[in-house]
């Protein structure tokens, strides 16, 4: 069964290869029916073929898609720690330029109990107080670090779990600039859509065919919290939303067993 996966201009990304056509290709090309309009050099309007205007592409409909465990971006991948992720986006040539640290919400709570009972309430003091116990207790954390690309304008973020789950990475965010458009005459629009074809190319090539509608690579499709990858336009997003979930449900019950509450003695 076909389906429509990609919105105009990028559904025929995997069949496109930049700059580099054979004969075959491009006698294809020129019967292709879908024209578009442009201006010549002289002045006069003259007809643009459009490589391909729409199409289909087939998406893979197996519930299961092992490939997806493997998928990395710019060499990020589910569940590495911190250094693997320092080591790897230096190898990709990205500078850091962000770290962002947090406590697990229960924990920051149980601390806050502690600090009031030692009198401590106003705003500035009861944040170092917290923080002082979470330190302690090494439950503050690197949540999140950003990575840019300043040559290429592309930027990495990544989101790792609590120290309760070992604090692995969850989440990779990638964008870059493809939808910029530079101004609105037509040599802007088309340069901006001959971005967004080799972006297209260059997923597909990566990544193969997606196997969930519209743009989504999935490990389980039966599954709402499975490890996917999901594209966009000039953006990825590798996730584990379990990974994440299971983090915050172990960090709220070790939390609550860990709460010191008053021994009353009625």
């Amino acid at each position: 069964m076909k389906f429509r996966i990609f919105p105009l201009l990028f559904c025929f990304a995997f069949a496109f290869t930049p700059y580099a056509y054979s004969a075959d290709e491009v006698e294809e090309e020129e019967e292709m029916d879908v024209e578009e309009d442009t201006i010549g050099e002289d002045g006069e309007e003259e007809e643009y073929e459009d490589y391909v205007e729409e199409g289909t592409t087939e998406v893979i409909t197996s519930e299961l898609n092992d490939r997806v465990k493997y998928f990395d971006v710019a060499g990020v991948m589910i569940g590495q720690d911190y250094s693997q992720v320092k080591d790897v986006l230096k190898e990709h040539k990205y500078k850091l330029v962000n770290v962002e640290y947090d406590i697990p919400k229960y924990f920051r709570y149980n601390y806050d109990a502690l600090c009031r009972k030692r009198n401590i309430f106003i705003p500035e003091n009861l944040k170092a107080c917290i923080k002082g116990f979470a330190k302690k207790d090494k439950m503050e954390y690197i949540s999140k670090v950003n990575y840019k690309k300043h040559d290429t304008k592309e930027e990495i973020t990544v989101y790792f779990t609590s120290p309760i789950t070992e604090h692995k990475v969850w989440k990779v965010d990638y964008k870059n600039d493809l939808n910029i458009k530079y101004g609105d005459s037509e040599n802007f629009q088309y340069q901006r859509e001959e971005r967004r074809r080799a972006f297209w190319y260059f997923v597909l090539s990566k990544y193969g065919e997606p196997n969930e509608e519209p743009n989504k690579w999935v490990l389980d499709t039966n599954d709402a919290y499975s490890t996917n990858l999901e594209a966009g336009f000039g953006t990825l997003t590798l996730s584990n939303p379990k990974q994440n979930a299971f983090d915050i449900l172990e960090a709220a019950k070790q939390a609550r067993r860990e709460f010191k509450y008053t021994d009353y003695t009625f």
